[in-house]
């Protein structure tokens, strides 16, 4: 029992279904894109294998353009499915060129494992579209598609790509023209605004900020995603934009007042609902401001903060539609320019040791899987390395639970296939499976790799049983191939090497460096704001800093799936969460400050970001931290008392794995003497 009960947060990490909204018109899109190339191929010549496997060829090319259809904005979805498609299809031309010849085959599998290994470091989408340039490379590299010339099969793969891009394009651009993608996000901020306010509890409240961060950061990569030259002079986008820029002084008042825990007015509350309900949908009413006169610097800053949303909001509705005679310069991020993305291309070169010894243990990886499919005379060696590639990209999640999850995600693909083999006629019944499995790759995939796997191993085999006749060997060889990798991502890739076993140590180096942004966080949003560049740049690094938070969330959240770091990953989610405690409370202070018109004494600034500091440098050291003078009363008294409770959780830690180092060296002594 006492085994079952320390190992069972991390199996539970492994089995969790992340809970996501259904998009349907992806579902849609992945269902036919996939499933009409193959459905017209068995239409042409149900019994001809050349153009069966034609038809299989194209759905795989529309198979990569389905995973890759993500995000809000139409013009980033093109373009996401564009840069990968173009790194599969090319990918896939040079196993292509060098299939049959087993030194070219070597080296180009070498080549395409480090751009795949060092596309990680570029950005999420180039590792992406690193990750399938490998997966394809190997499989053209080794199997042949049976088509002559040779040539036509990655024409052919890319074709099917192009395929379900354009259905992408025309999807976006039906819908893009109402700017729903766009009006969705921002009205999702301010449901969330409303939820944040409406909590009644501290778990509600968190759970709440939590939405209410992630709202933001969609809504804001969503306006920067769909920001071009034809949008920016689109009246209507503009004034989104400046809707969603009104929402800050409201998100900086709604933090204030659930830190200090105010009760805020029902009608408020009742308005943003009905300004995100109208955001979302213009047929809504445009909700009226209530009146309120409660007391206190939070209610009053946040009447200001809506006072402000009410403009903003009255303002788009009386702009009508059309191009903004006068250009008007956003308050986004900036979009990237030429030399951006030549800066992102060198990053991977010189990106640190880190990144040259993942490639390296990619490498090594691949080669022992190509040696090792050569050596047991496999039919299908691709399929070992594929599940190398896969399980092997740390910047998707643990590589322990990707090996595990695909694992047993192609156990199950394997027996839904085999079943469909067995029991579904042959001449284009299997279509019938086919067409609900691609619909399912938009709803798997955000859920869990595990079950998203089992989707993407049942299409594969059967695509490939399409072309190559029904084979039991097939579907057993597809099964333990993929094991074999697995296998080898685990003992080559995984436990031996030094990163694995230092993952707790980098834990605590990254909740420090968070501890060390608040730190920052804190000069800036406690000095004088006078003028409004003041205040936007307030505004920036809070939402910078809250994004650091929830990505370090995510981080702490995948290493709870490894045996070996869940308990340290378990501490610091109490960690994190006390330090996101530290930044509402100084988000409140500033925001009490702007509204009583005080002015927080610089000295207690400075003593709170020494002892955040302090703080920073006890989490990295792995010891307790020092006590601190306390900062002050007034506005700072809450933040006081929260970085009270961020140092004694990092106490406890500290603590507890002290005993535990106590523990093992006790036991290391006894079995000495013995």
């Amino acid at each position: 029992m006492a085994t079952e009960a320390r190992h069972s947060p991390w199996v539970r990490a492994l089995v969790r279904v992340t809970p996501a909204r259904i998009q349907w018109e992806r579902v849609g899109l992945a269902a036919v894109g996939v499933t009409v190339p193959v459905g017209l191929s068995l239409l042409i010549d149900p019994r001809d294998a050349t153009v069966i496997g034609a038809g299989a060829l194209a759905s795989m090319g529309a198979l990569v353009g389905s995973v890759m259809d993500t995000g809000a904005a139409g013009a980033e979805r093109v373009r996401r499915i564009t840069l990968v498609t173009a790194a599969a299809s090319i990918g896939f031309a040079l196993g292509v060129l060098v299939y049959g010849h087993s030194v070219f085959t070597l080296v180009a599998v070498i080549l395409a494992t480090l751009i795949s290994a060092l596309s990680g470091a570029i950005g999420p989408v180039a590792s992406k579209a690193g990750l399938y340039f490998l997966v394809y490379a190997v499989t053209a590299a080794n199997a042949d598609f049976g088509l002559d010339p040779a040539w036509q099969a990655p024409l052919i793969f890319l074709a099917g790509g192009l395929w379900r891009l354009c259905l992408t394009a025309v999807s976006a651009a039906l819908i893009g023209v109402r700017l729903s993608p766009e009006r969705r996000a921002i009205a999702q901020v301010y449901t969330a605004l409303a939820a944040q306010l409406a909590a009644q509890s501290e778990a509600a409240a968190s759970t709440a900020g939590l939405k209410l961060t992630n709202a933001l950061d969609d809504a804001y990569d969503t306006l920067v995603a769909s920001r071009t030259n034809i949008t920016e002079r689109d009246i209507r986008w503009q004034e989104l934009v400046t809707i969603l820029n009104a929402s800050a002084p409201a998100v900086d008042a709604a933090i204030a007042v659930a830190a200090k825990q105010v009760v805020a007015p029902k009608e408020t509350i009742t308005y943003l609902r009905g300004v995100a309900a109208w955001i979302a949908d213009a047929r809504h009413p445009l909700p009226e401001l209530p009146v309120t006169h409660s007391a206190g610097a939070e209610v009053v800053a946040l009447r200001m903060a809506l006072e402000r949303v009410d403009r903003a909001v009255a303002q788009f509705s009386a702009a009508g539609s059309g191009r903004a005679e006068q250009l008007v310069a956003p308050d986004l991020p900036a979009r990237q320019t030429f030399a951006d993305l030549v800066h992102r291309v060198e990053r991977p070169l010189s990106a640190g040791a880190e990144t040259w010894r993942f490639a390296g243990r990619l490498v090594l990886c691949m080669a022992i899987a190509q040696g090792v499919s050569i050596a047991l005379h496999l039919d299908r060696p691709y399929l070992v390395m594929l599940a190398v590639a896969q399980a092997m990209k740390p910047d998707f999640g643990s590589i322990f639970a990707r090996a595990v999850q695909r694992g047993f995600g192609t156990m199950i693909g394997v027996a839904i296939a085999a079943l469909t083999i067995s029991l579904v006629p042959h001449g284009g019944w299997q279509i019938l499976v086919i067409l609900p499995l691609a619909a399912l790759i938009p709803i798997a995939m955000p859920r869990n790799f595990g079950l998203f796997s089992a989707i993407m191993t049942s299409l594969a085999v059967l695509l490939v049983e399409l072309h190559a006749g029904a084979s039991a060997g097939l579907v057993s060889s597809r099964l333990m191939d993929t094991v074999l990798g697995c296998a080898i991502v685990l003992l080559i890739g995984y436990l031996p090497w030094p990163a694995t076993w230092r993952a707790p140590r980098n834990l605590a180096k990254n909740v420090a460096g968070l501890a060390r942004s608040i730190a920052q966080y804190a000069g800036i949003a406690l000095e004088d704001q006078v003028t409004d560049s003041d205040a936007q740049r307030a505004a920036a690094a809070r939402r910078a800093l809250y994004r650091q938070i929830a990505d370090m969330r995510t981080l702490v959240a995948r290493s709870l799936s490894e045996p070996r770091i869940a308990d340290a990953a378990s501490a610091w989610m109490l960690e994190i969460a006390a330090l996101e405690r530290v930044t509402d409370a100084i988000t409140a202070a500033a925001t009490t400050q702007i509204a009583s018109s005080t002015t927080v004494d610089r000295q207690a600034t400075e003593r709170a970001q020494a002892a955040l500091r302090e703080l920073a440098d006890a989490i990295e050291a792995g010891r307790a931290p020092q006590t601190v003078e306390p900062s002050g009363s007034g506005p700072l008294a809450l933040m006081d008392d929260e970085i009270s409770s961020a140092r004694a959780a990092a106490s406890a830690w500290s603590t507890r794995n002290a005993r535990s180092r106590k523990r093992v060296h006790l036991r290391r002594e006894a079995g000495t003497e013995q």
